[in-house]
């Protein structure tokens, strides 16, 4: 199923939920809502399940405008954060029973119920009541109802919530593997970030009910387009820091506490005319940087805190009043107080507009 969102938006009394929201969900495609508590993405799943209707705009689906459209005529599967299970009814009970209020015959439903149990893998627990299922079992039960149903579209409301963070790692692959292998439109609300990056194709990212970007995980990453963008994704987030552009002597130079780098011509160049002030705001990820020996056009400090992390070692860097998270290797041996010097790989840092917050190397 194609979806669509087309200028759509909704209003409590005065307060504006979802803010003229377009964007196209293809055929097949599965898309994360993204944003923190608030920012409008369980309102528009919502609106796509029919439960709400836009106060302007329109909600297609394939070539349809569905905004009349109750919700058990949209041909959609849903999955909810509680799972909502009926505790008094068998496994086998509660996929069976959205087949049951269409009256489909019984054979018909014992068929499509042992398909999709399959599908999920929980075809040796039909005869349990939920409460003798874990948390991950239960999740597969949620799914296999909505998925005996044969949706051209499923909508899940941060379904993995609820488990242990191992669980949610299997199950995010699980999802992820269901959805490729069946071909279904699907849309996944999370507030995580890693979850939407490891799992959608498309990343809608939202703040205060408006669309700020609708990319892939790599271009949202690597190219964000705005400061909310690049401080929502990523973790170790990236380090953020105040600095001044400069012209002197021909070459551009970014000033701050403890900051003095000159910036290659090629980055000058994609700066432009995007510049309005002189003011902006230096990110740079915690894999980008360097704790180099290395004197020239680095940042010097000294080091704050080293976090072991397993693989590698975060390395908390005081400079003046600032601090900046650096990603180093495992076998990293810095003490606390050791003067450093930070090394920033230029052609992977970014520049933002204080004002807007607009990214000047977008």
């Amino acid at each position: 199923m194609r979806v669509q969102l087309v200028d759509v938006t909704k209003k409590f009394g005065g307060f504006i939920a979802v803010d003229n929201l377009n964007m196209t969900i293809e055929d097949g495609e599965f898309v994360a809502l993204l944003g923190p508590s608030g920012c409008g993405k369980t309102t528009t799943l919502l609106i796509l399940a029919g439960i709400y209707r836009p106060s302007s705009g329109h909600v297609i689906f394939d070539n349809r405008i569905v905004n009349d459209v109750l919700p058990k005529d949209r041909n959609l599967g849903m999955c909810f954060q509680s799972y909502a299970l009926y505790p008094h009814m068998t496994v086998f009970e509660n996929i069976a029973f959205p087949l049951k209020l269409r009256k489909i015959p019984r054979g018909e439903i014992v068929k499509k119920v042992r398909r999709a149990a399959e599908v999920v893998e929980i075809q040796h627990l039909l005869d349990r009541k939920p409460a003798q299922l874990s948390g991950g079992q239960q999740q597969r039960v949620s799914l296999a109802r909505a998925l005996v149903k044969e949706p051209g579209l499923m909508l899940l409301d941060e379904p993995l919530s609820n488990l242990d963070a191992r669980l949610r790692i299997t199950m995010r692959a699980e999802i992820k593997r269901l959805q490729k292998n069946l071909g279904i439109t699907m849309v996944f609300v999370t507030h995580d970030q890693t979850e939407a990056m490891s799992m959608a194709d498309r990343i809608a990212i939202m703040d205060q009910g408006r669309l700020q970007d609708y990319s892939t995980p790599e271009e949202l990453y690597n190219r964000p387009k705005n400061l909310f963008i690049a401080n929502f994704i990523g973790n170790p987030p990236m380090n953020f820091v105040n600095v001044t552009c400069v012209q002197e002597g021909g070459s551009m130079h970014l000033r701050g506490p403890g900051i003095n780098l000159e910036l290659p011509d090629y980055l000058v160049e994609r700066i432009g005319r995007r510049i309005r002030t002189q003011d902006v705001v230096l990110g740079v990820r915690p894999e980008d940087i360097t704790l180099s020996g290395r004197a020239e056009n680095c940042i010097q400090g000294e080091i704050y805190l080293t976090e072991p992390l397993g693989r590698d070692m975060l390395v908390d860097v005081r400079f003046g009043n600032e601090r900046f998270k650096v990603l180093a290797p495992q076998k990293f041996r810095g003490q606390i107080g050791e003067p450093v010097n930070m090394y920033l790989k230029l052609d992977k840092i970014h520049l933002f507009d204080k004002k807007d917050g607009f990214n000047l190397l977008y």
